[in-house]
């Protein structure tokens, strides 16, 4: 019997993950890339059943859900904002398949609609919100989040960055014609019957980066300065004004994988109600 136990004991050892070295066995996981990190785009989400859906930009928890167990089947690490910050912009590693979750907009949803579907998962995720449309209450609009739930969300490691003040808007930049992002734009000044000055259009823009990261700060402590583009317009003036606010890292709209050398991020949008799981992995696949 005693010559059994050796064959036996590694039987168990085998069964149970665990080498003779001590080392845990991991399961074979497929890389698809490494040193490289793929920004993932959302916004609102909502109940299946909400009425109006589908709109533009709305994923629904169902699909939230799916999109999380499709990128842990698919080998995929999601990862916190402050470790694609280091790897960015202190050179550190992350892990291969690193992926990111951000939210555009400050919506309300990603407290009581995302936010337990992602502890579900345990994945971290992040938010660029409005800081105007959060100190100010706008009855005509979505709900979004407040500071307190913003502290809690904090507190249980999500990250709360700026997507502006008040820039995410649209202005005249003349009498007559189509209104343009108030970030990229001079605005028609009305009572003075003029478009701003260059020089006053950059110190508006400058002024609302940086006082957003003010807000940011006395709210919910020290954090890393990230800008999120509203529309995902820029313009040198708008570099130039992050640069001077000591903005790190700007995220786009545009589609690709990054590398530790960007600065302007790439962000897949996968908040859309055609986004299904499967066409998610796909998108995500053409990048890599």
């Amino acid at each position: 019997m005693r010559r059994l136990i050796p064959g036996i004991a590694f039987l168990l050892l085998l069964l149970t993950g665990v080498t003779l070295t001590g080392h845990t066995l991991q399961s074979e996981v497929e890389v698809h890339y490494q040193n490289k990190v793929i920004v993932l785009l959302y916004h609102d989400v909502q109940e299946p059943e909400a009425a109006g859906f589908p709109q533009p930009s709305t994923v629904t928890t169902v699909q939230l859900d799916a999109h999380l167990q499709a990128l842990k089947g698919h080998g995929y690490q999601i990862i916190g904002m402050e470790d694609y910050v280091r790897f960015a912009l202190q050179g550190k590693s992350v892990p291969a398949n690193a992926v990111v979750l951000t939210f555009d907009d400050g919506y309300e949803s990603f407290y009581t609609r995302a936010y337990p579907i992602l502890q579900k998962h345990g994945v971290p995720a992040s938010n660029f919100m409005i800081g105007a449309l959060s100190d100010t209450y706008h009855p005509d609009a979505e709900p979004h989040l407040t500071w307190d739930q913003m502290r809690e969300l904090v507190r249980a490691g999500y990250g709360i960055y700026s997507h502006t003040y008040d820039s995410h808007r649209m202005l005249h930049t003349a009498p007559s014609g189509q209104p343009q992002p108030a970030l990229t734009h001079p605005a028609y000044l009305t009572q003075r019957k003029r478009a701003e000055a260059t020089e006053e259009y950059r110190r508006r823009i400058r002024s609302d980066l940086t006082f957003m990261n003010e807000r940011l700060r006395a709210e919910l402590g020290n954090h890393s300065k990230l800008l999120a583009f509203p529309y995902g317009a820029y313009n040198e003036e708008t570099l130039q004004a992050a640069e001077e606010a000591g903005i790190g890292l700007l995220f786009t709209i545009r589609e690709g994988i990054n590398t530790a050398a960007d600065r302007l991020v790439y962000r897949i949008n996968a908040g859309e109600p055609y986004m299904t799981a499967d066409a998610l992995i796909a998108t995500i696949r053409k990048y890599h």
